[in-house]
């Protein structure tokens, strides 16, 4: 995989088929996660409009605090210490929150599906750097990873860690790869060049 800087702030992926799937991968699995999947939009179209209004501007009902850790930590609790305080606050940002988020996966799942060299534009770039940050947080929770010390542990142990594992870490190591690359394209292309009044 190459990441490079292209013309006027733009950043070019140039990816090998295996890293494509393995980007649809983790971007729809993250995606079906939120409740993005098939299921989900016809559960939305079965509501009538008033129901779709009141759950947009979180009136609806009391939403479920996720049990699936990956989940909960895509969508945490405000205040743990306080869960009434957490179950309202969820009640009111949960569908916002989610739609967010599946913008920013379902925008890198699109450029995914272009032939050839893949260009992001600084909003595409962002959205990437999103969807990067929620996968990263499910392979994380996957892992049992809280801390930068449990990473460390993990790699001491990498050669004793079973296939599937292995592969998690791996997986792991080239989204972080990815994110730290476009982040560091993105910041250059704000820096004022030379060239360019820096107000």
């Amino acid at each position: 995989m190459k990441i490079t800087p292209g013309p006027r702030g733009t950043a070019r992926l140039d990816l090998s088929t295996a890293e494509r799937n393995l980007f649809v991968s983790v971007f729809s699995d993250t995606a079906g996660l939120l409740g993005g999947g098939e299921d989900d939009r016809q559960e939305s179209d079965g509501l009538t409009e008033a129901e779709q209004l009141a759950r947009l501007v979180g009136m609806g009902e009391a939403v479920d605090r996720p049990t699936d850790p990956a989940l909960l930590r895509l969508l945490p609790d405000v205040d743990p210490d306080d869960p009434e305080r957490s179950a309202e606050f969820r009640r009111l940002t949960d569908f916002d929150l989610r739609e967010s988020k599946l913008a920013n996966l379902r925008t890198a799942l699109h450029s995914l599906g272009a032939s050839g060299r893949i260009v992001l534009d600084d909003a595409a770039q962002r959205a990437w750097l999103t969807a990067l940050t929620d996968v990263r947080l499910v392979v994380a929770s996957r892992l049992g990873l809280e801390t930068d010390a449990d990473l460390d542990e993990l790699y001491a142990r990498e050669d004793e860690l079973p296939d599937s594992e292995a592969m998690l870490v791996t997986v792991y190591d080239f989204l972080t790869w990815a994110q730290e690359r476009l982040a560091g394209i993105l910041l250059d292309s704000l820096i004022p060049t030379d060239e360019e009044d820096p107000t």
